[in-house]
């Protein structure tokens, strides 16, 4: 039977534990995939601030080189100078910007896959007959609501667990003085059982 108290507290929240870093990767592929995807954005807007800004120097440089030809070449070296200070300045922010967003990416998705970590766990430990109940997820994690029918279900397999485990302490106690009642229940547990494996 499950505990009464055990059924009215909240499901699957945990106290913030202390968190090692290298535990932020549960799933390599997944996070890194999703972290690829924004560093991947960060370098196509990069990509074309560095056109945009290449675009106006050899602009700059063909209008002076129009107002004054003689001026052209010392003006092109000193604005060659500058747009390559500032493409170095917008390539590193852009690199910081990048790293920044895989951090992020890690540490969101975290929230993802530690709970898809968490669930596939419990559904390895009933899979292996093993009816405990299932750990809490942390607070702020995501996939609660599946946690938390995973839950339900558990609870389910407990509850009737424990209805044919009182039938089977029946049966046994009924075998010497009650064989046909013994029998009886054995066959009527067998019969659920078929019952649901049809579905």
């Amino acid at each position: 039977m499950t505990d009464p108290l055990a059924a009215t507290a909240p499901r699957f929240r945990l106290p913030h534990p202390r968190r090692n870093p290298r535990h932020f990767l549960l799933d390599v592929g997944l996070q890194l995939r999703l972290g690829g995807y924004l560093v991947s954005a960060v370098a196509a807007v990069a990509s074309a601030l560095a056109w945009q800004l290449w675009r106006a120097y050899g602009e700059a440089s063909r209008l002076v080189a129009q107002a004054d030809p003689q001026a052209s070449d010392a003006m092109a070296a000193v604005l060659s100078s500058e747009d390559r200070s500032r493409m170095a300045w917008i390539g590193g922010i852009m690199a910081l910007v990048a790293v920044a967003l895989l951090v992020m990416a890690v540490v969101a998705t975290h929230r993802i896959a530690g709970p898809a970590h968490a669930i596939a766990g419990m559904c390895r430990t009933v899979a292996d007959g093993s009816l405990e109940v299932p750990r809490r997820l942390r607070r702020g994690d995501h996939l609660t609501k599946l946690a938390d029918e995973v839950g339900l279900m558990v609870d389910a397999l407990r509850a009737r667990e424990e209805e044919e485990r009182v039938w089977l302490v029946e049966a046994a106690q009924a075998m010497k003085d009650e064989p046909v009642r013994a029998k009886a229940i054995v066959e009527e547990i067998a019969t659920e059982k078929a019952r649901r494996l049809r579905r």
